[in-house]
């Protein structure tokens, strides 16, 4: 989950129980949400939903700067593609997905996102560290 200001960001990964959950085109329950508490603090709503993209296991990261939400998902392809994703934290559209390579030794196993100052996203996966910049 991510706070900022009076939103919330939850990711759905229901059904991770460990790499293998995700092998052979498996994945988890795809969806992200974003709540935002009603101004006078009383109550909440659903600003938008996200429901085609999957991340099983990252914890997300958000950056201010620019109004990205940072996570790595998972395609259904029995080839098992691994990304980094951008989602827009005003609507939820997915931005940009860079593929970061495929097979078991992509998953991160519930590594989170680092993003450095020079916009460089850093990610533990199972043998290593990955690395993505923003164009």
């Amino acid at each position: 989950m991510i706070s900022a200001g009076n939103s919330l960001i939850v990711e759905n990964n229901y059904g991770y129980t460990g790499p293998e959950a995700t092998l052979l085109g498996k994945t988890t329950t795809p969806g992200f949400a974003r709540i935002d508490i009603d101004p006078d603090g009383n109550g909440c709503h659903q600003a938008w939903a996200n429901t085609t993209e999957a991340a099983p296991t990252v914890v997300p990261k958000l950056s201010l700067a620019t109004g990205l939400i940072y996570t790595y998902t998972k395609g259904d392809e029995a080839t098992d593609p691994w990304y980094f994703t951008a989602l827009d934290f005003r609507t939820g559209a997915t931005v940009w997905k860079h593929l970061t390579g495929t097979g078991p030794g992509y998953n991160n196993n519930y590594a989170g996102i680092t993003l450095g100052p020079n916009g460089t996203a850093y990610l533990g996966v199972i043998p290593g560290l990955i690395a993505v910049h923003d164009n």
